[in-house]
């Protein structure tokens, strides 16, 4: 059946009003292109603000110039300092050390002087953390030094030790070595200034 050149599955409901054939307006595409620009700006504005949100908030760690550091004596450990235009120089410090001889089925404390070959003029970055690593002979014991200098709330330095053991050219099988860690942390203060300390035994 035809009607007017178009199959009736095809064409268009018409409604009759006052004689007159008229064809009832679609929103249906009107309705969607609304609801697209809402979704739309819902996620603009999303995205923003998770943007804004998760921008990292950075600031720089204010030190001022001077001699930082700590004296702990019954431990008889210490770290000492200076600080200029955020240069980190003459580091010294001393902690304390369990040594394991490969003959002995016992630990014993020793301590750990360090500072002559310690990094010098190395820069603070911003955050405020500074990691000095390098390798020195302390006590006759020769040790990999981990710096942590922290400026910020709480002003402290965090020091590891680790003393491998040294097997020189002319040890015999029999001969003995000793292996040795330690680990410290110690909180310093600037106007430090180390005292004279007496010589180990």
């Amino acid at each position: 059946m035809q009607n007017d050149g178009l199959t009736l599955k095809s064409a268009p409901r018409m409604v009759e009003s006052g004689g007159m054939k008229l064809v009832p307006a679609s929103f249906k595409r009107e309705f969607f292109a609304v609801g697209l620009v809402l979704v739309l700006g819902v996620g603009v504005c999303l995205g923003v603000a998770g943007t804004s949100s998760a921008r990292p908030t950075t600031s720089t760690a204010v030190i001022p110039n001077g001699s930082y550091g700590v004296n702990k004596p019954a431990r008889g450990e210490y770290v000492s300092f200076t600080v200029r235009n955020r240069r980190v120089r003459d580091l010294e410090l001393q902690i304390q050390i369990i040594c394991q001889a490969s003959d002995s089925p016992t630990s014993e404390p020793r301590f750990f002087t360090a500072g002559a070959e310690a990094p010098d003029g190395r820069l603070v970055p911003n955050n405020g953390k500074l990691i000095l690593n390098w390798q020195e002979r302390g006590n006759g014991r020769l040790g990999r030094v981990h710096v942590e200098l922290k400026f910020g709330v709480r002003d402290i330095a965090n020091v590891g030790v680790i003393v491998p053991e040294e097997i020189l050219p002319e040890d015999g099988p029999e001969d003995a070595h000793e292996s040795c860690d330690g680990v410290g942390a110690l909180r310093f203060h600037r106007g430090f200034e180390l005292p004279p300390m007496a010589p180990l035994p």
